[in-house]
């Protein structure tokens, strides 16, 4: 089992889905994110070549994966549809060119040392 941390950019994506199915997303996350990362997600290409996207509904959970920590940082989450695929990548790709997608995956995941024990 992997730990999910989200970034605050994440929050804030996810505070944006009706709650209805931010709980039924959240469940998906905890059901296959949590157990198989790598499994139910595609890696991405440049310039967001470490992240992966997983796909419920519709809407897209884009992550990064720290095997050695156990750990998977979410760091957005949009709608599927053409035009908001490419909103949520360009939006991700602002983030890394400004040094604040690296800073939120670091925050995110701050205080993980050591894989969580089972």
């Amino acid at each position: 089992m992997y730990v999910l941390k989200f970034t605050d950019s994440a929050v804030a994506d996810v505070r944006l889905i009706p709650k209805h199915l931010r709980n039924a997303l959240r469940k998906e996350l905890l059901d296959k994110v949590r157990v198989d990362p790598f499994g139910c997600s595609k890696e991405l290409k440049e310039p967001l070549k470490e992240f992966r996207s997983f796909q419920w509904r519709g809407y897209r959970v884009v992550y990064r994966i720290f095997p050695e920590l156990r750990a998977v940082a979410i760091v957005g989450v949009g709608l599927r549809s053409p035009q908001s695929t490419a909103n949520i990548y360009r939006k991700l790709e602002r983030l890394a060119d400004a040094g604040q997608l690296a800073q939120g995956v670091l925050f995110s995941i701050r205080g993980f040392s050591e894989p969580p024990l089972e």
